[in-house]
């Protein structure tokens, strides 16, 4: 058998600056695509709140029951995709000081987001089905919904804890991304409080809604310091190239060509 070789080949350090680049612009777009998209939820859920309690009744869930099961699914999805990105924006901003915090603290938003999904799914779909009239009666999916409300331990910990872990995941990576000085402090102390904001406050209050709406600029803000990390040096470095491009001026450039074909 002959072995088997492999050719390793390096990128030129321009190239790979420009596919970091490209990936960071991406990620950047998808920071902004689910800060708005919880945003426009947040609001959603403040103008057309599903009911007048925590735990909303059949009659309350049948009157809107696609809407509810559409709002949920895609807050989940919304919610999966934007912290796991705003995790890899708070990794970018650390790469070398306070790097261990920012890894734990995306390590808890990756934990956290998968928690969280699981738990609005699944509590999307027993609101779907316990609202199906054409299986049920009213009467017992009224007695289904007010038992699923309050089996807190099936339907409540595992979303709620999902938002908790996120919520202190967040300040992990704040801590971290202090520490590396990457952004201005007072853009992570918003941060960490519309965190804790967005986890106390209810989404369907005016306080809830404002703290929605300082976290969602927060994170694309600390998104677009991320892209900036690697367009600032590909930037600074133009002028020096320019300025070497200048320095050669056209007689020598010919002089040198002539004298190179003369040896």
């Amino acid at each position: 058998m002959s072995a088997l070789s492999i050719k390793m080949i390096e990128a030129p350090p321009g190239a790979a600056a420009s596919v970091l680049r490209g990936r960071l612009a991406l990620l950047f777009a998808v920071i902004v695509a689910t800060s708005v998209g919880a945003f426009l939820l947040s609001l959603a859920s403040y103008v057309r709140p599903i009911g007048k309690s925590d735990f909303p009744t059949f009659a309350e869930l049948s009157q809107h029951r696609n809407y509810i099961w559409a709002f949920f699914l895609v807050a989940g999805i919304q919610l999966v995709i934007g912290v796991c990105g705003a995790a890899i924006v708070g990794v970018v901003l650390a790469p070398a000081r306070g790097s261990r915090l920012a890894t734990i603290g995306a390590a808890l938003l990756f934990l956290g987001a998968a928690a969280y999904g699981v738990g609005i799914g699944g509590w999307a779909t027993v609101y779907w089905f316990a609202t199906d009239t054409t299986v049920l009666d009213p009467a017992t999916a009224t007695r289904l919904v007010h038992a699923a409300n309050h089996d807190v331990a099936h339907m409540l910990v595992v979303p709620i804890a999902g938002a908790v872990i996120v919520g202190v995941g967040s300040l992990v990576l704040c801590a971290g991304i202090w520490r590396a000085a990457t952004v201005p402090r007072t853009l992570i102390i918003a941060s960490a409080l519309s965190t804790v904001a967005t986890v106390v406050l209810q989404p369907d209050t005016f306080f809830g809604l404002s703290a929605e709406l300082v976290s969602s600029l927060t994170t694309i803000a600390l998104g677009w310091y991320a892209l900036q990390m690697v367009v600032r040096p590909i930037r600074k470095s133009r002028p020096r190239l320019r300025d070497r491009v200048r320095a050669l001026q056209p007689r020598e450039a010919v002089a040198g060509a002539i004298s190179e074909r003369n040896r």
